[in-house]
């Protein structure tokens, strides 16, 4: 062990060595060449130990590596520095690594070591932890230099150090998702933080993203076939990549992502990806979901169709599977809560403090705890408000569960009449906590950028809008009266043995609702309740207009010599003409405001307020005194 210790840690030092001068621009074909010797070294000693008898032929191997090795570095010319040069001697030391990792696997066991088995090692990883921690101290971006100190221990704590222990592999999993989660968080206020520059380290924060994908992926293919194979790939990638960074520095391809919306939706859609299989991984671990093809197939939410026909159904049952659970929402909420959490530092108003406070709190209490965890849960559906979405959420229309329906659709009726559709779009929805964050809520200049979203400026409905609804509407009250008519036995009809709402919903919220999100560079900001997709909003949204909620100006004329217009601009549901209803009627109501309040904060004369059924009754009681 003392031995083995000792090699590792001269082979780290020297390797950090290479590191430093590499850095400070050493010629690199002599770095190329030592790196080169070391992989050497190692594998004539690794097949010395699987036969003693090839020794002879060990050396020859090694003297021959010297001398043609060093007959370029000698009569050549020198390898110019350059991005690829650099990029070959990281993979060389990386490989050098690994040769080390299969001899010591070699050396402790006597068995002939595999490449996994090189890899699945904590020689290997320490070693590698070792110059990668080394060369974090060479990083000069302040940007990068913050990435990668989440990296490092991402990289590092690996689940493959201690293979065969299952409560280390747990444990690992369990403590990078919490980091990779923290990490996300710092990529999304790093964007947010530089927006306003014209160009942002953009394509850096990419292949960050891109190998905290490829280890979720990794981790969630080890559950279903018990194999390490594609999160050892994505660990040496991190690795490679970790240690080429710190030495070139960030990627020289830059952009803004509030104006180039290919790359943001790139990024949201791979920020995605990474987040349903980090949710698929903790559903495996907290026993959600069961290991193995056949029990994740068996565990699917809407069951598994092995045909071709079904392959349609079985991608809307892998998607809302995991969107629809516990541990998906959990990590989503902390995720958005935390950016939510900063945006409250930058509010200005006591009222939307409060709301937004309120959305935060509603999340963590209705979205998560009532569900899962509170002694309630089994009882969610009879309980009017506590239905959640509208027809077909929790369950088949079944006459128990009618008291709980209707007393939903009455309660948020009332509530949204008194106080506006914000009581849902801007509160207890799990919409405005993703829509409401920092990185988010800057995405509203699309509302006015991209092709779709500047058809939906204006607070008037479109036709299309009306199209959208109705639909929506109409295919849930088709399937909640068969679902109904189903659970009384007078007709049978599911959709693959599923019932007809549940089914609905996972398409409606569990699936469609994120292709909207993940498409806000082309949609614009909220378009749930800008294009009519969502029923529950649409329904809150019309009493809402017809409620006693609505925006008030304390004085038309200011807003007449406004030059700025702030309001229009930094309405999230792009309502552009609500200054003209200000200065006409001294007030704005529409079924497309939601009361986030934006409006409220950008007016530079502290102008609007909110009115609903407090400033109401207030003015009635004055009323009465007078």
């Amino acid at each position: 062990m003392l031995e083995q210790l000792a090699l590792a840690a001269s082979m780290a030092a020297f390797s950090c060595y290479l590191i430093w001068e590499v850095k400070r621009g050493y010629r690199l074909d002599v770095a190329l060449y030592l790196a080169g010797m070391m992989i050497a070294m190692n594998l004539g000693a690794y097949l010395y130990l699987l036969n003693p008898q090839w020794v002879t032929y060990v050396l020859l191997g090694n003297s021959a590596y010297m001398f043609f090795g060093l007959a370029p570095i000698i009569y050549g010319r020198r390898i110019k520095y350059s991005k690829a040069s650099v990029a070959t001697f990281v993979v060389l030391m990386n490989a050098a690594e690994l040769s080390m990792g299969a001899l010591f696997f070699t050396w402790t066991t006597g068995q002939p070591s595999t490449l996994l088995n090189a890899v699945e090692n904590y020689w290997y990883i320490g070693s590698m932890a070792v110059e990668m921690a080394f060369s974090l101290t060479l990083v000069e971006s302040t940007q990068l230099r913050r990435y990668l100190l989440f990296l490092l221990p991402i990289s590092v704590v690996s689940p493959v150090a201690f293979v065969r222990s299952r409560e280390f592999v747990e444990l690992t999993i369990w403590s990078s998702t919490v980091l990779m989660l923290l990490a996300t968080v710092v990529v999304y206020e790093t964007l947010y933080k530089e927006r306003l520059r014209a160009t942002q380290d953009t394509m850096t924060t990419l292949e960050v993203m891109t190998i905290f994908t490829a280890m979720m992926v990794g981790e969630f293919y080890y559950y279903l076939t018990s194999s390490w194979i594609i999160y050892d790939a994505s660990m040496m990638t991190s690795m490679v990549w970790f240690v080429y960074r710190s030495i070139v520095g960030p990627n020289g391809k830059r952009t803004n992502y509030t104006r180039d919306g290919r790359w943001t939706f790139t990024f949201i859609l791979l920020t995605f990806v990474m987040e349903w299989f980090m949710g698929g991984v903790l559903d495996f671990a907290s026993g959600v979901l069961q290991p193995g093809l056949a029990g994740f197939t068996n565990s699917l939410a809407l069951g598994w169709v092995p045909s071709l026909w079904g392959v349609p159904l079985d991608f809307l049952s892998l998607v809302s599977t995991v969107t629809g659970s516990q541990w998906f929402l959990i990590m989503m909420g902390t995720e958005m809560g935390l950016l939510a959490a900063f945006r409250l530092k930058e509010l200005k108003r006591l009222e939307n403090k409060v709301r937004v406070s309120l959305m935060i709190a509603a999340y963590a209490i209705y979205t998560i705890f009532l569900p899962y965890f509170s002694p309630i849960s089994s009882r969610l559906a009879f309980i009017p408000y506590m239905w959640s979405m509208g027809l077909g959420t929790l369950g088949p229309v079944t006459k128990d569960y009618l008291f709980g329906i209707v007393g939903t659709y009455a309660v948020s009726a009332l509530l949204s009449f008194l106080f506006g559709s914000r009581q849902i779009c801007s509160v207890t929805c799990t919409a405005p906590l993703m829509y409401q964050g920092t990185f988010y809520e800057s995405l509203k200049t699309f509302n006015r950028t991209s092709r779709l979203g500047k058809k939906t400026l204006g607070s008037r409905l479109r036709p299309w809008f009306k199209w959208v609804a109705s639909v929506v509407w109409v295919t849930l009250l088709v399937a909640a009266l068969m679902s109904f008519l189903n659970q009384a036995g007078v007709i049978d009809f599911t959709v693959a043995g599923t019932d007809i709402t549940v089914f609905l919903y996972s398409f409606y919220f569990n699936f469609l609702w994120y292709v909207v999100f993940v498409s806000i560079p082309f949609f614009g900001t909220y378009a749930c309740a800008t294009q009519g997709w969502c029923s529950w909003g649409t329904f809150n949204q019309l009493v809402g207009r017809v409620g006693l909620f609505r925006l008030r100006v304390r004085d038309p004329q200011q807003c007449i010599t406004c030059e700025s217009k702030a309001c229009a601009k930094a309405c999230p549901v792009g309502n552009t003409d609500m200054a003209g209803h200000f200065i006409r009627e001294g007030r704005f109501r529409s079924m497309r405001c939601v009361g986030v309040g934006d409006c409220v904060e950008a007016c530079p004369y502290d102008n609007i307020l909110f009115y609903d059924a407090r400033h109401w009754i207030k003015e009635k009681i004055s009323r009465w005194f007078r």
